[in-house]
């Protein structure tokens, strides 16, 4: 489901999220812009309520789509290097797959598309990458688990209380950079200034881009560091896309959650979302994307969010260190 709201309007409060959650609906994919665009992925039964709940707490001069038969492709992990973005991208590409949404996180660059085009995609990813666990695109669909044992796993995971993670990571100091594309085409030029961004060095933790309403044009938003970079991110993003009106929002702070259940776990956006909504940070960008949560918010509120999301999940515990305080056990 795509969505879009007003600029300026608080499109992100986490009512939207809390009936989702009370219904025990499992988020598989959602990014966020601020102020303006949404991607939600559900499962594909799930889609007409997911849709009727969202709109009944979305502002009323929201304007929302659904989109069926559409599927999530995820590669990892890629440790932040921008050139293996842009070859993802590229990949998609020559298997003329249209991007209904893409994110990215410390740990997982994924995709939504149309279930028609799953095959040609990874028939094309295998051509850009290597995947030692299988020797060809068939292995890799032989290997996949029935939907039945798939259910299975995701029933046993609803039954954790108190949402467990193996760690809550702060990165300061970040440039949020934002655009809209206006085509597919442009957006095989981005993928070749992300590749000139790896051949500099330079990391991406956070990307995000998503479909317009009108499906043509690409809201796309992304972090760099360190912060003190930016001259050189906007000559390589002039250079590939001379027409193109980047805005720069500096400093920011990210915050990346990864844990064991995410990707399979109903309610842990909203957990997130309240957790912040209490200390009173307003996130710029959200990704969620199989197993982690990633967050850009002003820098001057992520001594808060660090706070308040240490006192809500569950971290493991070093054997001679102190016992953290008792996490917030979240219905």
């Amino acid at each position: 489901m795509v969505s879009s709201s007003p600029m300026g309007e608080n499109c992100l409060h986490a009512d939207i999220c809390a009936p989702l959650a009370r219904k025990k609906i499992n988020l598989t994919f959602f990014t966020h812009l601020s102020g303006d665009s949404q991607v939600i992925c559900t499962a594909d039964k799930m889609g007409e309520e997911t849709l009727s709940l969202v709109q009944s707490r979305a502002d009323p001069r929201s304007a929302l789509r659904l989109q069926r038969g559409t599927a999530v492709i995820a590669v990892y992990p890629h440790d932040k290097r921008p050139e293996i973005l842009g070859t993802f991208i590229h990949s998609l590409a020559r298997a003329r797959v249209r991007l209904q949404g893409l994110a990215s996180s410390p740990s997982a660059v994924t995709v939504v598309l149309s279930s028609r085009r799953v095959k040609a995609a990874v028939q094309q990813l295998f051509d850009h990458f290597h995947f030692p666990a299988f020797a060809s695109p068939q292995e890799f669909f032989d290997a996949q688990p029935p939907p039945a044992e798939l259910l299975q796993q995701v029933v046993a995971s609803y039954q954790e209380k108190v949402i467990k993670v193996y760690w809550i990571m702060p990165q300061p100091d970040l440039d949020l950079w934002g655009a809209r594309i206006s085509s597919s085409e442009i957006l095989e030029e981005f993928a070749n200034a992300l590749i000139d961004f790896g051949e500099l060095g330079l990391k991406i933790p956070f990307l995000v881009a998503s479909p317009d309403m009108g499906g043509k044009d690409f809201l796309v938003s992304f972090c760099t560091a360190p912060g003190d970079q930016g001259a050189q991110v906007r000559r390589i993003l002039q250079r590939h896309l001379p027409d193109l009106r980047p805005m720069r929002l500096s400093p920011v702070a990210g915050v990346f959650l990864h844990g064991p259940h995410f990707g399979d776990r109903y309610g842990v956006a909203d957990t997130f979302l309240r957790a912040l909504g209490r200390a009173r940070v307003s996130l710029l960008a959200l990704s969620c994307t199989v197993s982690s949560i990633s967050g850009v918010l002003r820098q001057q509120e992520l001594a808060r969010a660090m706070q308040v999301l240490g006192e809500t999940f569950e971290m493991p515990r070093a054997p001679d260190s102190p016992r953290p305080r008792k996490p917030v056990v979240v219905p």
